[in-house]
């Protein structure tokens, strides 16, 4: 009895493992701040990756390596460096995973990197798409001069683009938000008052991109993060459902393992009954 509830033990450590940990690349542009997020991603046992993503192609060959389920696009630089195949290989690796957040605010230019808020909500990012197999996380500022690298992704994957620039508090939050666990949502705006308006709703790819928190204008809600988990919406669906990301195949296999080993168990204890 006690030989199988450690391997149930050891089975249920390994599901945890798959479904919490996962290969992150990160961006590089002109900020240094993404030495910041690596190791606090890191610190909730991710492995980061750092790619120079000023020099062409870089992006490209990382992904081809096929070592990496989520992309963190850091996009904090007022200069155009996403383009050609860096460009299509982002497109086509979040067409295979197709979860994304977009953060206008928090690791923007007044970014906090080391506030417990902050950080909170940076390994959340990673702990949800790492439970539904990756995605992209899309981190920019406002105005177009520092959004060119997120919207170049944006518009090419077929999501409305982060526009206008905002200086009003965050005041409105989703209470059920799967990203704000442990988020003090007004410590993110600590850093500095430069918003954009991040895209909300259907996108033209089918995908519905959901309110987490922003600012509530009068009769004008500005969404300063939002976020799609797999949430695909048809003509004839109700927005407020949407269809669930379906497990990747190690979790599935990981979940079979530990039912068969309980399984064993109860059939060992009425064996020796």
């Amino acid at each position: 009895m006690k030989f199988g509830l450690k391997i149930a033990s050891l089975a249920l450590a390994l599901l945890a493992g798959q479904v919490f940990s996962a290969r992150i690349l990160i961006t590089e542009y002109d900020y240094s701040g993404y030495t910041t997020m690596k190791s606090n991603l890191e610190a909730a046992g991710h492995t980061v990756d750092i790619v120079n993503a000023k020099v062409s192609g870089n992006i490209s060959a990382a992904l081809a390596t096929g070592l990496y389920s989520q992309v963190f696009l850091w996009d904090l630089t007022s200069s155009s460096y996403l383009g050609g195949s860096d460009l299509t290989s982002l497109v086509s690796f979040f067409n295979s995973h197709k979860n994304v957040v977009v953060d206008t605010r928090s690791y923007g230019y007044h970014f906090q990197g080391t506030n417990t808020s902050e950080v909170a909500l940076l390994q959340n990012v990673a702990s949800q798409f790492a439970a539904r197999g990756g995605g992209v996380w899309v981190g920019t500022d406002h105005d177009p001069a520092w959004t060119r690298n997120g919207n170049a992704f944006l518009g090419a994957a077929g999501f409305g683009l982060v526009t206008g620039s905002y200086s009003d508090p965050v005041n409105l939050s989703d209470p059920a938000s799967v990203l704000l666990s442990g988020v003090t949502t007004t410590a993110l705006w600590g850093g500095g008052a430069s918003i954009g308006r991040a895209p909300l709703g259907i996108q033209a790819n089918g995908l519905d991109m959901r309110f987490h928190f922003g600012h509530d204008a009068p009769n004008n809600v500005i969404p300063y993060i939002t976020a799609s988990f797999g949430d695909f919406i048809t003509p004839n669906e109700d927005p407020n459902n949407h269809t669930p990301t379906v497990p990747e195949p190690g979790t599935f296999g990981l979940l079979g393992l530990g039912m068969l080993i309980m399984g064993f168990i109860v059939r060992r204890k009425k064996l020796n009954k």
